[in-house]
């Protein structure tokens, strides 16, 4: 969705001082287990957003020198079709294997404020569950053409049980096209990251990890989207 200028303006004010708020609680919050929103137990960085374009695989290393729970995590993930992605990856420290997979029920309409729907199961550390289930909202917001945002929030739960609920949000901004910073609440804890996006195909991210451990991830981005190949 693109807004006027006036309304973009008053967005990008609205957003920054929302930002800061957010970082605010971040700060004062006790660190504790990683909630099921956690974007290392997720594998990818970030836990929250819109589903992988169909034909786009993205393999990623993250590692966690001081982390507690873990050290390290590869994973990949892949756009299966416009509904669809799945990600299988393996965490060094704890030694086993993590896999995630949403759906998305009802897609984004760019030109209202209709968000996409996005439910699913991802691996988790905490209370003891394997997995977890959530359902989310996502809806991407385009401020100008240097800077746009993309705003997640949802709920989990812990597989089998769902005994407990937990509220998670996240904020990924994009500024320039190869800057990309981004804000993440697991339901428990808070992370912040700086991606660098120097091509289509790599990305480097650096990380807070509960706002406390640093980490480092690269990532590599392949499309088998036969639109994004070059023409012979």
């Amino acid at each position: 969705m693109i807004f006027p200028k006036c309304q973009a303006e008053i967005m990008y004010r609205n957003l920054i001082m929302f930002i800061v708020l957010l970082f605010g609680f971040a700060v004062f919050s006790p660190a504790q287990v990683c909630g099921p929103g956690c974007p290392v137990c997720s594998g990818s960085g970030q836990s929250t957003g819109a589903l992988l374009s169909p034909g786009t695989l993205i393999s990623t290393v993250i590692a966690i020198p001081d982390g507690e729970d873990e050290t390290g995590v590869f994973n990949f993930r892949v756009g299966v079709s416009s509904w669809l992605d799945v990600g299988l990856g393996y965490s060094v420290k704890s030694d086993r294997f993590i896999w995630s997979v949403r759906l998305q029920p009802l897609s984004e309409n760019e030109e209202s404020w209709r968000p996409a729907v996005i439910v699913g199961t991802g691996s988790v550390q905490t209370g003891g569950s394997d997995q977890s289930a959530f359902i989310q909202v996502t809806k991407y917001f385009e401020f100008s053409e240097i800077f746009s945002a993309r705003f997640s929030i949802g709920v989990a739960s812990l597989l089998p049980d769902f005994d407990q609920e937990y509220f998670l949000a996240g904020i990924t901004m994009t500024v320039t096209e190869q800057w990309s910073p981004f804000f993440n609440y697991d339901g428990i804890n808070y992370h912040v990251g700086l991606s660098w996006i120097p091509y289509d195909w790599l990305f480097v991210t650096g990380l807070m990890v509960e706002m406390k451990n640093p980490a480092i991830m690269v990532g590599f981005r392949w499309s088998f989207d036969k639109k994004d190949l070059p023409i012979e």
